[in-house]
């Protein structure tokens, strides 16, 4: 039982590396676009929101990778976005304007 929940957890620390990078590209635009801002309460937010998306949100998932991959084969997720959309969604991030409002494409 240890062996099976220590590959399971492999493969999902495995599959949150591209999460994590992706979210570290995506944080880096806005944080060049943020500018002087950055020390602002609304950079610390940024911040905040950033340490979430590159660190928490990857561990989430993979202790989650299973059930979120089945959901995206199941509900057909595949019409809506890629694999790589769900495996990376930062890489498909983009900043509408400069007042940081984020689109996923």
């Amino acid at each position: 039982m240890n062996k099976v929940f220590a590959i399971y957890m492999s493969i999902g620390g495995l599959l949150a590396i591209p999460m994590s990078i992706s979210y570290i590209y995506a944080e880096w635009f806005i944080l060049i676009n943020m500018g002087w801002q950055i020390f602002s309460v609304s950079g610390l937010m940024m911040l905040l929101t950033a340490g979430w998306l590159i660190f928490i949100t990857p561990i989430i998932r993979s202790f989650l990778w299973l059930p979120s991959m089945a959901m995206w084969f199941y509900n057909d997720g595949g019409q809506y976005y890629s694999f790589m959309q769900w495996l990376a969604p930062g890489f498909y991030i983009q900043i509408l304007d400069n007042l940081n409002v984020i689109h996923i494409i």
